[in-house]
């Protein structure tokens, strides 16, 4: 191999390697370019979904004020209002009264207390059904669309296929999620039926609720009211997910919560 040769292939080699050494540079700089758009990515939604979560916790807040607020004033209202009814009878009786005064009073006071006891077990029921505690979910839905059907302007049905249940302590939340789908068709959707189906889907529970009304528009969708908030917040108890099927009319939820 001659002289030129020589320096032919040490060029060669040099630019070989030159280019290597490049080609490994730019390796190393797409690599730390794209870890750092991976973790500006990654801490995006981290902060999204912390944002998310503070805007679930915060609506679950609202949900419990307003509960406590509305606990409260029927308190004031109804039970306070009957107490101090009852006082005023009570304040009557005196050893004057005739036999026939008193039977009157005396009655009057028991009607105030039947009053007072159901209006008690009324604000009792409705922190905690009694037909759940007793009887468990499937029962207390029955009861809850056999409740929507004796109104009589709506016409709902519910069928359970589902094999496998969700643990007792997450009965309430699903309740609840049932509760506020069937309150937004009643208020909204001016439906004439609801379907609501539960069946299984591996391992979780798949719920199907359907309505024939004028659907969910999409800026309910995007803004979010206090009812949508309200399901995603006990959603996000349960690790349950929900989704809107796109349709022309009416409106369908599809909810999976993990047994």
């Amino acid at each position: 191999m001659g002289e030129s040769e020589t320096t032919i292939t040490l060029q060669i080699i040099i630019i070989g390697m030159i280019m290597l050494f490049v080609l490994a540079l730019a390796v190393i700089l797409f690599f730390i370019i794209y870890q750092k758009r991976l973790l500006a990515q990654q801490k995006k939604h981290q902060e999204i979904a912390a944002e998310y979560q503070r805007e679930l916790l915060g609506v679950a807040i609202e949900s419990q004020e307003k509960e406590r607020t509305r606990i409260g004033k029927e308190l004031h209202d109804d039970v306070g209002a009957l107490l101090t009814t009852t006082k005023l009878y009570l304040s009557q009786v005196s050893p004057e009264l005739s036999a026939e005064e008193l039977t009157k009073t005396t009655e009057k006071m028991r009607s105030l207390f039947d009053a007072m006891i159901q209006g008690v077990r009324n604000i009792s029921q409705d922190l905690r059904p009694v037909i759940l505690e007793k009887l468990g979910l499937i029962e207390a839905v029955e009861n809850l669309v056999q409740t929507v059907n004796d109104v009589g302007t709506i016409n709902a049905t519910f069928n359970d296929f589902s094999t496998s249940a969700i643990a007792k302590a997450d009965e309430l939340n699903v309740y609840r999620i049932m509760q506020e789908l069937i309150n937004n068709t009643l208020k909204h959707a001016m439906a004439s039926n609801i379907s609501i189906a539960f069946s299984n889907e591996g391992t979780a529970l798949k719920i199907t609720y359907k309505d024939d009304g004028i659907g969910l528009q999409q800026e309910y969708l995007n803004q979010k009211g206090i009812g949508l908030r309200n399901i995603e917040s006990r959603l996000s108890v349960l690790a349950g997910t929900i989704h809107f099927n796109a349709q022309k009319t009416g409106m369908k939820a599809i909810i999976k919560i993990p047994i």
